[in-house]
C-alpha cells in the first residue's frame, strides 16, 4: 500500500468516522474519558489559581459561546477552551496515554466549547472526542520520550484538538488538514521544566493547548490554509522537538483504537507519581502505619519519573507544586490514605504530619523497573518504622491504568466527589448518565448549563 502522509491519513480517517462506525468498547471508553474531564474541571474550577485565570478572562469579555464551567459566565469559544482546560489540569487528576507521555485530554475543553457554540450533540462530541484521541496518541508516542528527554512537553494534543474541532465545524477532508496545519501557529513550546518546576501558572499551559486547538479549527474554517505537512516533514514540529516524524498512519487509523490504552486517574497528581501513591496507601491500610513512627521512605522508580517528580516541596508548598511531588503525594498517601483533590487543599499542603514523611522521601533509580518502562510504570516502595520494621510494596501497574481500569464505581465516586460535592447528587448523577450513554440527539447543552453557575 502507497504510504499517505500523516496528516493527510489523520483528516482522511477524521472527515470520515462516524458515530456508527465506533466499537462498542471505544464508545464506552471515550464516555469514560469525557465523565473523568467534566469531574476534573469542576473540582479545578474551584482552586484559587483557576480562579485567577478565569477572572482575566472574564474581565476581557467577548461573545458568550460557551460555558466556562463553574465560574458563571460564558466566552467565545477559545477563551472558554483556555479556562476548562486549566480547571481540568491543576489537579493533575486527568487521563494519560504513557506511550505519549501526554494527557489526551487536554483535547477535550477545545471540543466542548466548539460543540456548545455549532449546537451540536453528545454523539457528535463523543466522536470528535474519538478522532481527537487517535490523532493526539500518534503523535504523541511519535515524539516520546525524546520530546521529553530534549526538554519539551509533549504538544500532540493541540493537533488532536484541531482535528476534533474541524470535524465538530463540518469540514471535510481538506478543511481538517488545514485546521491541523493551522493549529501549529499557536500550539504554545513549553518547557517540561517549567512545568515541573511547579509555578501557579502552570495550569496555563493546557488551556493554552485546547485554546490553539480552537484556533486552528477556527482559522481553517474561515478559510485560511495550514501547513499539512506538519507532523510528517523532516523539519516538522515533531521532528524537530525530537521525535520520528509521523510518515504513515494508513494502516491502523480505525483499525488499532489507542484511545483503548489511555488510562485514567486514580489518585490526583502525576501519572509518574501513582505507582508509589498506590503502594504507601496499601502499606499503610495493611499495616496500620502511623506517620509519626515513620523513619524512612524508600522509592525505586524508572528514570523519566526520577527526572520530573523528584521535587521536594518545602514547608508552604503551592497547589501545582504538590500534584508534580512524589514526596509530597506519597506523605499525603501515608498520611490520609488517599490523593484526591482534597490532598491539595491548604490545610493538607501545610499539614506537618504529611510534611514530616514527603521529607523522607528519597528517590533512587531501579535498572529492572527501567527495563519495563513504558510498558509499566513500575515503582517499588520500602517504609521503615522506628522499630526497625521494613514495608515493602511494588506496584506495576496503577491503578486506572487500562489493565487494571477504573470500576464503573470507582469512576463515579471519583466523580460524584467533584460534581456532586460542587452542584449536588441530582445533577452529579444527570451529568454522568448523559455522558457514559449519550442519548440520540441530546445537545451538549444539556451537560454545560447545570455546571455554569459558580458551585
Amino acid at each position: 500500500m502507497t504510504a499517505v502522509p500523516g496528516t493527510r491519513a489523520m483528516a482522511a480517517f477524521a472527515a470520515r468516522l462516524s458515530y456508527a462506525d465506533l466499537p462498542d468498547a471505544v464508545v464506552a471508553k471515550a464516555g469514560a474519558l469525557l465523565t473523568d474531564f467534566v469531574g476534573a474541571a469542576v473540582g479545578g474550577a474551584r482552586t484559587p489559581e483557576v480562579a485567577v485565570i478565569t477572572d482575566l478572562v472574564r474581565a476581557r469579555g467577548g461573545r458568550p459561546a460557551a460555558t466556562v464551567i463553574g465560574a458563571g459566565f460564558s466566552a467565545p469559544a477559545p477563551d472558554a477552551a483556555y479556562c476548562n482546560g486549566a480547571a481540568a489540569d491543576v489537579f493533575e487528576h486527568q487521563d494519560g496515554y504513557r506511550f505519549g507521555g501526554f494527557h489526551p485530554s487536554h483535547t477535550l475543553p477545545a471540543l466542548l466549547a466548539v460543540a456548545e457554540e455549532t449546537g451540536a450533540d453528545l454523539r457528535d462530541l463523543l466522536t470528535a472526542a474519538v478522532v481527537a484521541y487517535e490523532v493526539s496518541d500518534r503523535i504523541g508516542r511519535a515524539a516520546h520520550p525524546r520530546a521529553t528527554q530534549a526538554g519539551w512537553f509533549p504538544f500532540a494534543a493541540t493537533f488532536g484538538a484541531a482535528a476534533g474541532c474541524a470535524k465538530l465545524l463540518g469540514l471535510g477532508e481538506d478543511g481538517i488538514a488545514d485546521a491541523i496545519g493551522a493549529a501549529a501557529f499557536f500550539a504554545p513550546a513549553v518547557l517540561i521544566e517549567s512545568i515541573f518546576a511547579g509555578p501557579s501558572a502552570k495550569p496555563a499551559f493546557a488551556g493554552q493547548l485546547a485554546r490553539a486547538g480552537v484556533e486552528g479549527a477556527q482559522h481553517a474554517a474561515a478559510g485560511l490554509t495550514g501547513w499539512r505537512e506538519v507532523v510528517e516533514h523532516p523539519r516538522g514540529l515533531v521532528a524537530v522537538l525530537g521525535g520520528e516524524p509521523v510518515t504513515d498512519t494508513t494502516d491502523d487509523l480505525g483499525a488499532e483504537w489507542t484511545i483503548l490504552d489511555v488510562h485514567q486517574k486514580r489518585f490526583a497528581g502525576c501519572r509518574h507519581t501513582h505507582g508509589a501513591a498506590q503502594a504507601a496507601v496499601e502499606l499503610a491500610v495493611e499495616h496500620d502505619l502511623d506517620p509519626a513512627a515513620i523513619t524512612d521512605v524508600d522509592v525505586e522508580i524508572y528514570d523519566i519519573a526520577l527526572l520530573l517528580v523528584d521535587r521536594p516541596v518545602g514547608t508552604d508548598p503551592s497547589t501545582v507544586a504538590c500534584t508534580l511531588s512524589l514526596p509530597y503525594v506519597v506523605g499525603a498517601a501515608v498520611a490520609d490514605r488517599d490523593v484526591g483533590g482534597a490532598q491539595y487543599s491548604q490545610d493538607r499542603r501545610t499539614d506537618p504530619a504529611v510534611l514530616r514523611v514527603a521529607d523522607l522521601v528519597r528517590l533512587r533509580p531501579a535498572a529492572d523497573l527501567e527495563a519495563k518502562y513504558p510498558e509499566y510504570t513500575a515503582t517499588r516502595v520500602t517504609i521503615t518504622t522506628a522499630d526497625g520494621t521494613e514495608h515493602t510494596r511494588t506496584v506495576d501497574v496503577p491503578a486506572g491504568d487500562s489493565r487494571a481500569p477504573l470500576t464503573r464505581d470507582q469512576l463515579l465516586a471519583k466523580f460524584d466527589g467533584y460534581v456532586g460535592s460542587a452542584f449536588g447528587e441530582r445533577i452529579a448523577k444527570q451529568t454522568a448518565d448523559l455522558l457514559l450513554a449519550p442519548p440520540e440527539a441530546t445537545p451538549v447543552r444539556a451537560v454545560t448549563v447545570p455546571l455554569a453557575t459558580r458551585p
